[in-house]
């Protein structure tokens, strides 16, 4: 009988123990690479396509990545907690844009050598953003890049002023 509650419990416990290690596992992958392109929603992909954004992705993440990890390098564990926060509290409240982004910026109290650091970073990944988008548009049809979302940059129109 107790050799029968022995093996009972034994039996019972091993799906646990397997269930934990495979949790100990994908721990130690860590995340994934960034991904350097993002198919907007409304674009469909054939499977030529897709393979080729897989590319983009796996050429640009471990660039984007490695600029991340230059990032983190910079900001120090109370900075990136206190942004965290800070970006919480803003979204909480339903403050978006420029004013969120002011709020974090005050919350993340930078010296003005992480200021210098923190623009060169920030360069350099729009640099490979940019890149990654570029061979994104590339490898679509002409009906798809009519689809691509219209940028919500700054508009320079200069207006000449006539003197009446």
């Amino acid at each position: 009988q107790g050799l029968l509650v022995l093996t009972l419990a034994v039996v019972l416990a091993m799906p646990a123990m397997a269930a934990e290690e495979k949790k100990k596992k994908k721990k130690k992958k860590g995340r994934k690479a960034p991904v350097a392109v993002k198919v907007p929603k409304g674009i469909e992909l054939n499977a030529d396509q897709k393979k080729q954004v897989a590319l983009i992705n796996k050429e640009f993440g471990p660039k984007l990545a490695e600029v991340q990890k230059a990032v983190n390098g910079v900001i120090r564990k109370e900075q990136r907690q206190a942004r965290n926060a800070a970006n919480k509290k803003a979204k909480a409240d339903g403050v978006k844009g420029k004013a969120r982004q002011a709020a974090i910026q005050a919350a993340l109290n930078l010296s003005d050598e992480q200021k210098a650091k923190m623009k060169e970073l920030t360069k350099k990944r729009q640099d490979v953003q940019k890149a990654a988008r570029a061979k994104f548009v590339e490898i679509l049809t002409d009906e798809q890049k009519a689809k691509l979302p219209k940028k919500k940059g700054k508009k320079k129109k200069k207006k000449k002023k006539k003197d009446a």
